[in-house]
């Protein structure tokens, strides 16, 4: 059964355990995921950690584990107080959510965020350039850039959460980003995940060698190895009598598919870049023209890098979106702790009206459960 606990943000430490009625949480890949208990403060040890304070919104983390493994944790973001049935919830998110509330900016020491030098540059060097003041190539892989995109945020006075970040890898990847923008450090991180070939984040929770407190480790994918999965393949069944397997239901989506795509980039330095990327598949196969447009990356000023981002799109749209969601019984085999969000997963249809009868190999895009820990449910995703 899951065990709830609630300790400081900023320190990760004094750890303080809850008596939970009920509780939930879930993960995602590339998202911060969530997690929610709810306590009777009818309950003498639970009234009397006085979680108006120990468990403050903004300022303590909320935390669920199985054993020795943390599933879950990150900032409290509401309470929710029912008098009548002395009913309290606390709801939180994973620790990615933490930089939804920062702006990317350097520490500013006097400095406003329209001043060019407040600017996070990964690019050449441009002496000449006023607007730029930097003589040094600042370029890096992306992993290298989302690493040194959460150093900047943990530099400043108070903004040094307990979180582990990787070396950076080194690269010629490029990306400026103006302090004006005022831009949530959150958001660029999964603008990053997004592109072709960007590497997944992942927050993870672990306790402290001597259990006094927990801190994150930052788990992000490299540029040979941009997915974040185990090697171990998971295997479910559908459609025998020994199927852990119920709730399935499965959604084809056609949405975004297409065989032409156009990126637009490069809003942020005033000049705008265009690309397309065509794909002839579908319209090979008798599919009438569809076609795809990403307008949303203002801060993207390489001409090739906005191409993989069109050549990404018209990849993705050459086929439907499939995506399963069912519940797997815990009590049997695989078990909660031996799979992950982003682990991949070989889906065995035995028997099912509508599928066809073979193994799948999908990716577990997201996992969650009740405080009871018996069943889990999942999301699955393609593998590609």
């Amino acid at each position: 059964m899951p065990t709830f606990f609630i300790g400081d943000l900023l320190t990760g430490r004094r750890i303080q355990f809850l008596q939970p009625l009920a509780g939930s949480w879930s993960e995602a890949v590339n998202d911060a995921g969530d997690v929610s208990v709810t306590v009777s403060l009818r309950n003498r040890a639970m009234r009397n950690l006085r979680l108006a304070n120990s468990a403050a919104v903004g300022k303590a983390f909320l935390a669920v584990a199985e054993g020795e493994t943390i599933l879950q944790a990150g900032p409290i973001w509401d309470h929710d107080w029912d008098r009548d049935t002395g009913k309290l919830t606390l709801r939180g998110a994973g620790l990615l959510s933490y930089f939804d509330h920062r702006t990317l900016l350097p520490v500013l020491a006097g400095r406003l965020p329209s001043d060019a030098t407040t600017d996070t540059r990964f690019m050449p060097a441009a002496p000449a350039d006023p607007d730029y003041p930097w003589p040094t190539d600042t370029r890096s892989s992306l992993q290298g850039i989302m690493v040194s995109l959460f150093a900047q945020a943990l530099s400043w006075p108070s903004g040094n959460v307990p979180l582990t970040l990787p070396s950076i890898i080194a690269g010629t990847s490029q990306r400026p980003y103006r302090g004006a923008d005022l831009a949530p450090v959150g958001q660029r991180v999964r603008e990053i995940t997004q592109v072709s070939d960007g590497p997944e984040v992942r927050l993870t929770p672990q306790w402290l060698t001597d259990k006094s407190g927990i801190s994150w480790l930052a788990e992000i994918g490299t540029p040979t190895q941009p997915l974040l999965f185990s090697n171990r393949r998971q295997v479910f069944y559908i459609g025998n009598d020994k199927s852990s397997v119920t709730k399935l239901r499965a959604n084809v989506n056609g949405k975004s598919m297409g065989s032409q795509a156009y990126a637009a980039g490069g809003r942020s330095s005033d000049k705008t870049l265009t690309t397309v990327s065509t794909n002839a598949a579908l319209t090979n196969a008798g599919y009438p023209l569809l076609e795809l447009v990403d307008s949303s990356r203002s801060t993207i000023q390489d001409l090739a890098t906005l191409q993989t981002v069109s050549d990404e799109l018209v990849a993705r749209g050459a086929t439907p979106v499939s995506t399963w969601n069912f519940t797997h019984d815990l009590q049997s085999e695989p078990y909660l702790t031996s799979f992950r969000a982003g682990d991949f997963a070989e889906v065995r249809v035995i028997d099912d009206a509508y599928l066809e009868k073979k193994a799948y190999v999908m990716r577990i895009l997201s996992r969650s459960t009740d405080v009871r820990g018996k069943k889990v449910d999942l999301i699955m995703g393609p593998a590609v």
